[in-house]
């Protein structure tokens, strides 16, 4: 009996590798299927959906919930945000963004974040317009389409920091701070904390951008990658700058 049971387990793993049933979609009529997601279509709107009986089209407004498994290098990229490694970002996140952004996936939106955050650093400014203007038509509104505003304040904004400040500051009263936010808006308010760090690191305004780099560590360390990003930030500006102290 162990060994048939060890048998099913090594099989069940082996679908999952293959990508088989590691997703699932609750249509709002209540159905509930099991399979892979394919790719998100942005011209129709449609969420390809791999399983059991063949491959079939869902449009957005017949989807109640789409739950995703990561996918391969998903976590490796964590690793690479985190440690600066901007092509490996690259590498191991252009491809499941490219096939599934639109879906409303905690996963999905940090790695369309991240990607974003790369382009920046590499220089590619269109590239990075083009991905945060394809998530804002995707998640027009709510914390996804914050973040997408954030993302876009950033490559827009170029080097004009002052610029930056105001179309963040223009975006402040969309933060859904509480006592327990939920956790896309924790996400949504740790990206616009984020950048706003940034812009006043550039401005050498470093108290205050002390401040939200620790206000993303200590309260909105999700996504994880960028939760580490702004924990070293803090870091790298407390020994840089021994006097600095925060209220």
């Amino acid at each position: 009996m162990r060994q048939i049971c060890f048998c099913f387990f090594l099989l069940s793993a082996c679908f999952l590798d293959l990508g088989l049933c590691q997703d699932q979609i609750r249509l709002k009529n209540g159905e509930v299927i099991q399979g892979t997601a394919v790719k998100f279509d942005e011209t129709s709107m449609t969420l390809t959906f791999r399983f059991s009986k063949g491959t079939l089209g869902y449009s957005q407004t017949d989807l109640a919930e789409v739950i995703l498994s990561e996918r391969p290098g998903v976590a490796e990229g964590r690793k690479a945000l985190a440690a600066g490694q901007w092509d490996q970002v690259v590498e191991k996140w252009k491809t499941a963004v490219d096939e599934l952004m639109g879906v409303d996936s905690p996963w999905v939106l940090e790695c369309a974040g991240g990607l974003g955050q790369a382009y920046l650093a590499q220089g590619k400014v269109a590239d990075a317009e083009s991905l945060y203007g394809k998530m804002k038509k995707f998640y027009s509104s709510g914390p996804a389409g914050l973040r997408a505003d954030v993302g876009l304040a950033e490559a827009t904004a170029g080097k004009d920091t002052d610029g930056l400040l105001k179309k963040l500051q223009l975006l402040e009263g969309q933060l859904q701070e509480g006592l327990r936010p939920v956790r896309a808006d924790r996400e949504a308010l740790a990206e616009y904390y984020f950048a706003r760090g940034k812009a006043y690191e550039k401005k050498e305004e470093w108290k205050k951008a002390l401040e939200d780099y620790l206000r993303v560590s200590a309260l909105y360390p999700e996504p994880p990658s960028l939760g580490q990003r702004a924990e070293q930030r803090a870091q790298a500006l407390r020994q840089s700058r021994k006097d600095l102290v925060t209220d």
